[in-house]
């Protein structure tokens, strides 16, 4: 009777494992597929998959699992387009030292796309929801960084997947010392943020202010969360600083990816869920200083406020 139980679980076992498998293959399957006419319809004939990402931008195990198997369906197609070895494309993104964090951002887009030679872009984005893991696929022209064109589609979250997800390959650590780190924050941890709003449709991740010189900048990370579209920030007297003395600073500097400005306002396209750097700086502070009442950023529609900030130095 014993023996009849352990082998009727074994069968369950296989049976499950099949089926997960099954269930994986079919979905990448028909992603690729509505993926491979979209391009076809774009006319790009030669094309690039990279790493896919967490919506934090870190490369795992099953990001770059997936990424591979979306090349290598992809490069089946037979809808007239060539698509770029990965390992060929990993030695240009660390030779030219590219996209280091698994984002795709304008520039980083623009200067792949030259030196690989490519006409298109396909990135994506893994989110565990449930019982699965939700994939978003997108086709990102290389000269400009917009999206074609996107689909999505669930896998089955199994135990293998799960194991995959959690390994990260961002930051070269093993999988244990980044979970330590993030059950276990502290101020040695930059990749961490500090505070994090939403707020006009858009994600500000704060990751630190530091004090130097009598000038404070302030670095946070973007991201858009609707559809491609333009963010003003405003510098100047629109954009303070308080201290706990009451004192109020004006912004000085602003930027936001590549744009920057003094004391005056930058305007951004900002592409769906990539995430961009930015910071605002203040000067004439007091040394004396040790940490912020209130920061407020004002984006022409809306504020973003984060309170009670640490200065570093």
């Amino acid at each position: 009777m014993k023996s009849r139980r352990i082998i009727l679980l074994a069968m369950i076992f296989c049976l499950t494992t099949v089926y997960s498998a099954s269930a994986y293959e079919a979905e990448i399957k028909k992603m690729s597929a509505t993926m491979a006419e979209k391009i076809a319809a774009t006319e790009k004939n030669k094309i690039a998959v990279v790493d896919f990402t967490d919506l934090q931008g870190d490369v795992t195990e099953l990001g770059r699992f997936v990424a591979e198997e979306f090349s290598v369906a992809l490069a089946g197609a037979g809808k007239g387009f060539k698509v770029v070895d990965r390992t060929h494309l990993k030695s240009i993104i660390k030779e030219n030292k590219l996209s280091a964090t698994g984002l795709i951002d304008p520039e980083t887009a623009r200067k792949l796309g030259k030196i690989a030679g490519v006409d298109a872009l396909i990135t994506g984005t893994l989110t565990p929801l449930g019982d699965s893991v939700r994939i978003t696929v997108k086709i990102l022209d290389s000269s400009t960084a917009e999206v074609i064109d996107a689909t999505s589609g669930n896998l089955p979250k199994t135990e293998a997947v799960n194991v995959l997800f959690a390994t990260s390959l961002t930051a070269g650590a093993p999988p244990s010392d980044k979970n330590k780190k993030e059950q276990h924050p502290t101020k040695e941890n930059p990749a961490k943020p500090l505070q994090t709003t939403k707020t006009g449709g858009f994600a500000f991740q704060l990751m630190g202010c530091k004090l130097l010189n009598k000038n404070i900048t302030c670095s946070f990370v973007i991201t858009n969360l609707g559809k491609d579209r333009k963010l003003f920030m405003n510098g100047g007297q629109y954009s303070t600083l308080f201290d706990y003395e009451g004192n109020e600073y004006e912004a000085g500097k602003v930027q936001v990816a590549d744009l920057q400005k003094d004391g005056d306002w930058v305007i951004k396209r900002l592409v769906s869920e990539i995430p961009v750097k930015s910071s605002i700086s203040f000067v004439g502070i007091s040394s004396k200083i040790k940490r912020i009442s209130m920061l407020e950023i004002d984006c022409s529609g809306f504020k973003v406020k984060f309170h009670d900030i640490p200065l570093s130095k």
